[in-house]
């Protein structure tokens, strides 16, 4: 169970990833197209899902995609303004720290907001295991692309600065 777990948190983090690249190269669809049916099948197995089930599936996340975007837009925005300040150190803007850190409360308030709307929209039609176990896969899909997204964020730093922004994250940093 805990390797399917995995499985489906790396396809979801494929998906999402080439998904999140602009896909106006025609020889990309296939990948795109492929990595969502795939996602598609496993989130249908885990959920032993309907396909009337799979199809409302869909258009709830349809219905949430731009609003959690943007969330995430600002959540990135807001954490590489503070990680920047961070590691400036005694230079940093106290003040646009504090701004930041306050952005990062509201994203995750607007984040419950949809959590709960979605959850809303779900009971409609999957029963409560199954709500709790799509739950449980976006989770890992949220882990999984934010360890991508950190890896990619070091490579462009420093021996200096990597060492620092792991420091931070070890000690509970929530800006990485």
């Amino acid at each position: 169970m805990r390797f399917h777990s995995i499985a489906v948190a790396l396809i979801f983090a494929l998906a999402a990833s080439v998904r999140a690249q602009d896909v106006t190269d025609t020889s990309q669809r296939p990948l795109v197209q492929a990595l969502q049916r795939r996602v598609y099948e496993v989130t249908q197995r885990t959920l032993e899902a309907s396909d009337d089930q799979m199809r409302q599936l869909q258009e709830v996340n349809r219905s949430y995609q731009s609003e959690r975007r943007a969330l995430n837009q600002k959540d990135r925005e807001a954490r590489e303004t503070i990680r920047a300040e961070v590691l400036r150190d005694s230079l940093a803007d106290q003040n646009r720290v504090a701004r930041m850190l306050d952005q990062l409360v509201d994203v995750q308030r607007q984040r419950i907001d949809i959590f709960a709307r979605e959850q809303r929209d779900l009971a409609r039609f999957l029963s409560p295991v199954q709500r709790a176990k799509y739950a449980t896969l976006q989770e890992g899909l949220r882990r999984k692309v934010e360890q991508l997204r950190q890896r990619r964020q070091e490579n462009g730093l420093t021996p200096q600065e990597r060492r620092r922004l792991r420091q931070l994250r070890r000690m509970g940093d929530t800006t990485g």
